[in-house]
């Protein structure tokens, strides 16, 4: 997972990181991930190979937002673009629901169009951008922020 998650860094995809997770910060990410059933980490793997991972965590600490994740997928370099981060996000989709969330929100640097495609056929919607908002590796760039709403139920509107 650490080295799924610098690739990442290393290619300048993830929004608000410029360093490499360590060890334990990622082990105490897991740790929590099983503590919590609401905040699960999925991994996606071929044969024992890690290809993928994505995770659901509390997008605010107010508790009236309690039903809000936000979501983070991470896919190895070599499967980037073969449908590894679609399963990730569809499962966690799935999850989320079964967890009881009514939302999901996003954080998309503005440049990487393989993620916001992700976003666009998994059922997202873009709801604004941030400009300039993102410092890492000494350069502003913009950030699109997306969400993912469920349908009410019993509402009319599905």
């Amino acid at each position: 997972m650490r080295e799924i998650f610098a690739e990442g860094v290393q290619d300048h995809l993830i929004p608000f990181e410029d360093q490499p997770r360590g060890r334990d910060e990622l082990r105490d990410q897991v740790t929590a991930a099983l503590a919590e059933r609401r905040r699960p980490i999925l991994v996606a793997e071929l044969r024992g190979w890690l290809l993928g991972w994505g995770a659901l965590a509390q997008a605010d600490p107010r508790p009236k937002l309690a039903d809000v994740a936000e979501v983070f997928i991470y896919v190895r370099r070599s499967f980037r673009n073969y449908g590894v981060g679609q399963q990730l996000m569809r499962a966690l989709q799935e999850q989320a629901k079964v967890g009881g969330y009514r939302k999901l929100i996003g954080h998309v640097l503005a440049d990487n169009w393989d993620s916001l495609r992700l976003c666009q056929t998994t059922g997202w919607r873009e709801v604004g951008r941030h400009q300039a908002h993102d410092p890492s590796f000494d350069e502003l760039r913009d950030v699109i922020v997306v969400e993912h709403l469920f349908p009410a139920e019993g509402n009319s509107k599905e």
